[in-house]
């Protein structure tokens, strides 16, 4: 029989999808007030607070219907 503790850590009480920008470690979620740009098939997380390059992805492609 196993036994469940709860965790104290408290990293456990943010959400998962959580971006942290490199340059000044403002957090958000991913849905959070970052600012998002979408060109060229790229999607682009910036940094509200000091507009530094959060994520740069690439999007999937459109399946092609047959």
């Amino acid at each position: 029989m196993s036994t469940h503790h709860p965790s104290t850590d408290d990293t456990n009480s943010r959400p998962k999808a959580v971006l942290f920008c490199p340059e000044c470690g403002h957090e958000s979620p991913l849905t959070g007030d970052w600012i998002v740009r979408e060109n060229a098939g790229r999607t682009t997380h910036t940094c509200p607070a000091c507009d530094a390059t959060v994520g740069d992805r690439r999007r999937p492609e459109p399946a092609l219907a047959y």
